[in-house]
């Protein structure tokens, strides 16, 4: 499996496929791309994953930014009709940077706190327990390094978060002051019903580590929810 830097700080965690955004102006444009890549290699997904690409072993997502018709972002795929939220978007061309990805390639990468929001509008989107176990894996490595880090002070400080959590609780707070308003307000829809250890979403997380019937890890990945929503608040 190809393997995707997140983070410095987080390492590298493995995907099937790498995500890329690009910004455009028409149908045409992205008929255009599409068919300059293919020139240098790239084949097109079949059926309705109008989104793919095929690079040798390697599997590319690209979505097109800029497509979308209305207040709601809304993208509507031709062919297949399928729809996809592009909430959050907006933010990537905002908050995205120069990063060196492996020795002598840099491309713009978004912060932690942007990739876990689009996250969760990508699990509210579709549903894909991969995407749960992606937000999860941030909520416990944000921040976690280093002289800098803000965790002494909010362990300390926050009522009902400790310093394991605390990383989850800072990443809350860095969602709830660079997003969006429209992101944010979906972001806190989702964590809104999770009132218990036993939630589908846990549940869905717990099934995906095959730790269903972990109690230790259940309770643990409820306060680390639990910590990122006192951020968000």
């Amino acid at each position: 499996m190809p393997a995707l830097l997140v983070s410095a700080e987080v390492g590298a965690r493995e995907t099937r496929d790498a995500d890329h955004v690009i910004k455009l102006a028409s149908w045409a444009d992205w008929e255009a791309v599409i068919a300059d890549l293919v020139k240098l290699g790239f084949t097109r997904g079949r059926g309705e994953e109008e989104h793919r690409l095929y690079y040798r072993t390697g599997e590319i997502d690209l979505i097109p930014y800029g497509l979308t018709t209305g207040p709601e972002e809304v993208l509507i795929w031709r062919k297949s009709g399928n729809q996809m939220n592009m909430t959050g978007f907006s933010d990537v061309f905002r908050f995205a940077r120069p990063t060196e990805v492996i020795q002598g390639l840099t491309l713009p990468v978004v912060p932690l706190w942007l990739f876990a929001v689009l996250k969760v509008i990508a699990y509210l989107d579709r549903e894909f327990p991969r995407d749960l176990s992606d937000l999860i894996y941030v909520l416990e490595r944000y921040e976690t390094s280093g002289e800098e880090s803000r965790r002494f002070e909010v362990a300390s400080g926050v009522d009902g978060v400790t310093y394991e959590t605390s990383v989850a609780y800072l990443l809350g707070c860095d969602v709830r002051e660079n997003a969006s308003d429209k992101a944010l307000e979906l972001v806190k829809a989702f964590v809104a019903p999770i009132t218990d250890a036993h939630h589908k979403v846990i549940n869905t997380v717990l099934r995906e580590e095959n730790r269903l019937y972990s109690e230790e890890r259940r309770q643990f990945v409820y306060q680390l929810i639990q910590a990122f929503r006192k951020g968000l608040a």
